[in-house]
């Protein structure tokens, strides 16, 4: 495996793993403070869904990850660009952009 390959491959890790942390991060914020919220606070569990969700997705990118560096079949190369990847990946991104849009209307409009 070259340099390029493995540069991906940790650039790919560290941005699911970094996710993972906001994720976890702003779902722990959220239900340590939700008591006190009043108003719309029927936005904070839809949030908390797609912020565990996210953090489901990342774990699932991280497994692929690690499945895509030995693959069953030998002679496929080693890539970061597998569906396997791709998919969890993008859900990951997807469910944490849905999540961060809900806690930041819920902020907007208990104002």
């Amino acid at each position: 495996m070259d340099d390029q390959v493995k540069a991906a491959f940790d650039a790919a890790r560290d941005t699911t793993k970094q996710l993972i942390t906001l994720g976890t991060a702003i779902l722990t914020l959220e239900i340590t403070f939700s008591k006190g919220m009043t108003g719309i606070r029927w936005l904070l569990p839809i949030s908390w869904g797609f912020l565990l969700l996210s953090v489901g997705c990342g774990v699932w990118t991280l497994l692929a990850l690690t499945g895509a560096l030995e693959p069953l079949d030998k002679s496929a190369p080693v890539s970061i660009r597998g569906s396997n990847v791709t998919i969890p990946s993008m859900l990951q991104i997807i469910l944490f952009m849905l999540g961060l849009f809900f806690t930041v209307a819920f902020g907007i409009l208990a104002q």
